[in-house]
C-alpha cells in the first residue's frame, strides 16, 4: 500500500512539474523582464542581445530576357552552383508557335549565398523589379527549443515511472501521459526542423519574361524600324485576309437572297 501511494505521488509530481516547465518555456516579455530585480533583468537583456538572430529572408526578381527557355535553364544551373535547389518550376508557351512566353521558378539557396545568388540571376537580363524581405523568428525558435527540452525531460521521467510502476492503473496513466507528450514532442520537432530550414535556405521567386516590350521602347535604328514596319504590314494583310475569308460566305448568301428577291419582285410586276 505504501509503495502504491509513493508511485502515485511521484506520478502527480511529474505531471505538476511538466505543466510548470511548459508554462515557463513560453518565454518572457519585456514587461516581465522589467519587473525582475535589476541584476536579473540586466542579465536577461544581455543574453537576448547576444543571441544569434534567426531571420527568414525572401526575395523576388522579375527579369526580361532574350530567350525565356534558355534563361530558365541557366537559372537552374545557377541555383545549383550556389549550393541551392529549385523547388518549383513552371513555364507558359504560346499555343500557336510554342514559344515560351514566361517562366516562374521558386529557388532556395543558403542564406549565406543569397546576395551572390541575386547578383548572379540579375546578369540573365534586364531587371524589371526586385524585392527583399526579412522576418525575425529568433524568439519563436527559442520558444520551440525550450518546449522541446521540457518535453524531453518530462518523457524521461515518465519512462522512469513506467519502469518502476507495479500498479496497473498507475502504469496505464503513465503510458497515456507518455504517449501524449511523445506526440507533442514529434510535432514540435517537426515545426523546429521546418523553421530551421526556412532560416538556413532563403527563397527566391524568379519570374522570367521576354524582353519584347523593352525592345519596343528602346531606339532600334532605321533599318530595324523598316523591318518591324514591314512585318507589321504583312501581319495586317494576313489579318485582313482572314477577315475577308470570314465575311465572304455571308456576302455570298446575302447576294443570293437579294437576287432571288429581285427575281420574285420582277415576276410580280410582269403579271
Amino acid at each position: 500500500m505504501l509503495k502504491r501511494l509513493l508511485v502515485s505521488s511521484t506520478l502527480i509530481g511529474a505531471l505538476f512539474l511538466t505543466a510548470c516547465s511548459n508554462d515557463a518555456s513560453m518565454g518572457m516579455s519585456d514587461s516581465t523582464i522589467s519587473s525582475l530585480p535589476a541584476a536579473t533583468g540586466e542579465m536577461l537583456v544581455e543574453n537576448k542581445v547576444a543571441l544569434d538572430r534567426s531571420v527568414i529572408k525572401t526575395s523576388s526578381l522579375t527579369i526580361r530576357v532574350k530567350n525565356v527557355e534558355k534563361s530558365a535553364q541557366e537559372a537552374q544551373n545557377l541555383a545549383v552552383s550556389f549550393d541551392g535547389r529549385v523547388d518549383d518550376f513552371s513555364q507558359y508557351k504560346n499555343p500557336g508557335s510554342q514559344d515560351t512566353l514566361s517562366a516562374n521558378l521558386t529557388i532556395r539557396v543558403p542564406s549565406t549565398n543569397l546576395e551572390k545568388a541575386l547578383e548572379g540571376f540579375k546578369v540573365l537580363g534586364d531587371v524589371e523589379s526586385s524585392s527583399l524581405s526579412a522576418s525575425d523568428v529568433t524568439m519563436q525558435k527559442l520558444d520551440l527549443d525550450a518546449r522541446i527540452s521540457a518535453l524531453e525531460t518530462s518523457i524521461q521521467k515518465f519512462k522512469d515511472l513506467i519502469s518502476t510502476a507495479t500498479n496497473t492503473s498507475d502504469l496505464i496513466a503513465a503510458e497515456t501521459a507518455l504517449s501524449e507528450r511523445q506526440a507533442e514532442l514529434d510535432s514540435l520537432t517537426a515545426q523546429l526542423k521546418y523553421l530551421s530550414d526556412q532560416v538556413e535556405m532563403s527563397v527566391i521567386y524568379l519570374s522570367l519574361l521576354p524582353n519584347d516590350s523593352f525592345a519596343a521602347i528602346k531606339p532600334i535604328g532605321f533599318i530595324a524600324g523598316i523591318e518591324k514596319g514591314f512585318i507589321a504590314l504583312l501581319n495586317a494583310l494576313a489579318n485582313l485576309t482572314s477577315i475577308l475569308g470570314y465575311v465572304l460566305p455571308w456576302v455570298i448568301v446575302l447576294a443570293v437572297v437579294i437576287v432571288i428577291w429581285k427575281i420574285i419582285a420582277r415576276m410580280r410586276r410582269n403579271r
